[in-house]
């Protein structure tokens, strides 16, 4: 569990809740049928369609991304990890690390050092891990993008229900009883809009973008290490270029 993603979510609705509870007025008071129609059942309609199916369906494993560390190493352990295996194949060769290579849990890590043991070409091997990497990253970005719409779409769903409220209102100013109800769909419309965009969809967006980034540094450094040691690179060249990536404060 991504300890800040859940805290941080507890947190706001926490907060929230509380408010509420020492504003006096129960939740009851915050509960609108047709706040919840216009927003949460709007919000989803426009984010259905902006969307394919397939995209769609990958819904709730990105929300499990977000809500758990990223599963890659440290910068540093990976880059050690590949010195390792480059010092082990310089020693013994390539088809001395092969056993050791199937048990990585890090798939593109394991990609990469089995094009290694079928004796790849340094710039075949580059190429093909390249292009693997240029569609993970579309894949995630589109991930990104379900909840980066989401927001968007809640705010301005709230808004087109505080203007359905609006409108609502003053077309009964000479009914007081149906003020009321009016002006429940027009605020609240933007209070859930609001929470949806900043506690939800705003949270989850910005820490996938951060995975996200995480993840490809790492995947860079593994396609230059499996590069490095395909072209047969001394083991102080290895560790010299690689060792550049660390922040200084890591070195």
């Amino acid at each position: 569990m991504d300890k800040t993603t859940a805290g941080g979510l507890a947190g706001v609705w926490g907060l929230v809740a509380l408010a509420i509870i020492l504003g006096g007025a129960g939740f009851g008071a915050y509960v609108d049928i047709p706040s919840v129609i216009i927003v949460f059942g709007g919000t989803t309609m426009v984010t259905m369609a902006q969307f394919e199916g397939e995209h769609l369906k990958n819904f709730g494993k990105s929300v499990g991304i977000a809500m758990n560390p990223v599963p890659v190493e440290s910068i540093p352990e990976l880059i050690e990890k590949i010195i390792i295996y480059a010092t082990d194949i310089k020693k013994n060769g390539v088809m001395s690390v092969e056993s050791k290579i199937q048990q990585e849990s890090n798939p593109f890590f394991k990609e990469a050092f089995n094009l290694l043991v079928d004796n790849t070409k340094p710039d075949v091997l580059e190429n093909l891990l390249e292009i693997k990497l240029e569609h993970m990253e579309t894949r995630h970005k589109t991930q990104i993008a379900i909840f980066g719409a989401i927001g968007g779409s809640a705010g301005a769903m709230g808004m087109i229900g505080t203007l359905v409220g609006l409108v609502a209102m003053l077309a009964n100013l000479s009914d007081p009883s149906a003020v009321g109800p009016a002006m429940a769909v027009a605020l609240l419309t933007t209070l859930y809009g609001a929470l949806i965009g900043t506690g939800f969809a705003g949270i989850f967006e910005s820490k996938l973008e951060q995975k996200h980034a995480k993840e490809m540094v790492a995947c860079q450094i593994i396609i230059q290490g499996s590069h490095m040691i395909a072209s047969e690179e001394s083991i102080g060249n290895i560790k010299m270029k690689l060792g550049a990536i660390l922040p200084a404060e890591q070195e």
